[in-house]
C-alpha cells in the first residue's frame, strides 16, 4: 500500500457523502467506496480528518442548515429546515446546532452573536484538506509568473459574505450556486472570482469577502437577487499565474504554491507596492488544466 492510497480512499468516501447528503446514508455504503474493510475504512477516515463518519455527516448537514438560516430569501421555519436536512427532532437539532456553532439557531438566523464570536472550522476546509496532501511531493521545478497590467474603470457585481472571512467559510455560508448564477450575467468582462474587499468597500452587516463578476462601467442591466453592484476606478494589477498540474487532487497544493509566491514577491523592485487598501484581490477558479490565477492590486511608489 502506498502512502497516498488511504488518502484517496477517504476522498472517495467524502465524495460519496457530499453527493448523497440529501439521501439516506449508511455506513456500509460509505465504506464500500474506500475499497477496504469497514473497520479499516472508519479508522483511516477518523485518522485523516479527525472526525468520525457520523460527525462528518452531522456537521455537513449543520453547515447546510446554517447557510439556509442566514439566507434572507429563505422564509422556511427553522423546524422545516431541520427536518429537510435530515434531523429527526427539533430538540436534537437545536442541541447539535448550539454545540457546533455556539449559538441557538434562532439567534444565528437573526445574526445575534456573542462578543468575540468565532465560527467553527468550515466543512469546505475538511473537504479540501486531503486534496492538498502530497503538495510537497512534486519534484519538478514549477513557475509562477507575475505580469503587470491595468484594469479600466468598471463595475463589480458581488454577492457579499455575512460572517465568512475566507473561501471555505464563504462556501459554507452562501453555497456554490452563486458561481453559476453570476456566470449568466451578460456582458461580463472576466470569469467569476472570489474577492477580498478593501475596508472602504465593506458595508455594514457584511464581511470582507464575496463572489463577484466584473461588467463594463456603462452596465445598466439587472443584477442577481441578493447582489450589490459597486463602481471601481481603474487600477494597476499584478496577475499571478501558476503552472498547470496533472492531478486534480493537487488543488490545495496549487493554492499553497501561489500563496507562497505572492508572499515572497517584491513589487518594490519594480517601483510598486501591494495596494490591498485600494482595490479587491481576485481569486479565480483553479483547475489542473489552467493552474491557479490570482490578481493583486498594486500602486506605483511615486503615487501618494
Amino acid at each position: 500500500m502506498t502512502e497516498t492510497e488511504p488518502i484517496k480512499a477517504v476522498i472517495r468516501m467524502q465524495d460519496y457523502i457530499h453527493q448523497n447528503i440529501n439521501n439516506e446514508l449508511t455506513i456500509d455504503d460509505i465504506c464500500s467506496e474506500a475499497g477496504y474493510s469497514k473497520r479499516h475504512s472508519l479508522r483511516i477516515f477518523k485518522e485523516l480528518l479527525n472526525k468520525t463518519v457520523f460527525e462528518y455527516i452531522r456537521d455537513l448537514r449543520l453547515a447546510m442548515v446554517a447557510g439556509k438560516l442566514i439566507d434572507s430569501n429563505n422564509k422556511e421555519r427553522i423546524l422545516e429546515i431541520a427536518c429537510d436536512s435530515g434531523f429527526e427532532s427539533h430538540a436534537g437539532f437545536t442541541k447539535a446546532f448550539n454545540r457546533h456553532f455556539g449559538v441557538l439557531p434562532q439567534n444565528y438566523r437573526k445574526r445575534c452573536f456573542p462578543n468575540n464570536y468565532s465560527a467553527p472550522t468550515p466543512m469546505s476546509y475538511y473537504y479540501l484538506l486531503l486534496r492538498s496532501k502530497g503538495m510537497n511531493t512534486m519534484s519538478e521545478v514549477r513557475t509562477v509568473t507575475a505580469t503587470f497590467f491595468t484594469k479600466p474603470a468598471r463595475k463589480l457585481i458581488i454577492k457579499r459574505g455575512i460572517l465568512s472571512t475566507d473561501y471555505f467559510t464563504y462556501c459554507d455560508e452562501i453555497g456554490c450556486d452563486i458561481w453559476d448564477t453570476l456566470e449568466k450575467v451578460p456582458n461580463r468582462i472576466d470569469k467569476v472570482s472570489f474577492v477580498i474587499l478593501p475596508e472602504y468597500l465593506i458595508t455594514e452587516g457584511t464581511s470582507k469577502v464575496g463572489c463577484a463578476i466584473e461588467v463594463p462601467l456603462d452596465y445598466n442591466s439587472s443584477i442577481p437577487e441578493g447582489c450589490d453592484i459597486i463602481e471601481l476606478a481603474g487600477q494597476t494589477m499584478l496577475w499571478f499565474q501558476g503552472a498547470p498540474y496533472e492531478d486534480e487532487s493537487w488543488y490545495g497544493g496549487a493554492h499553497s504554491e501561489m500563496d507562497n509566491a505572492i508572499q515572497n514577491y517584491k513589487p518594490e523592485l519594480y517601483g510598486y507596492r501591494f495596494a490591498y487598501d485600494l482595490a479587491p484581490k481576485y481569486y479565480f477558479l483553479t483547475s489542473a488544466k489552467d493552474g491557479c490565477r490570482v490578481l493583486v492590486p498594486v500602486v506605483n511608489l511615486c503615487e501618494k
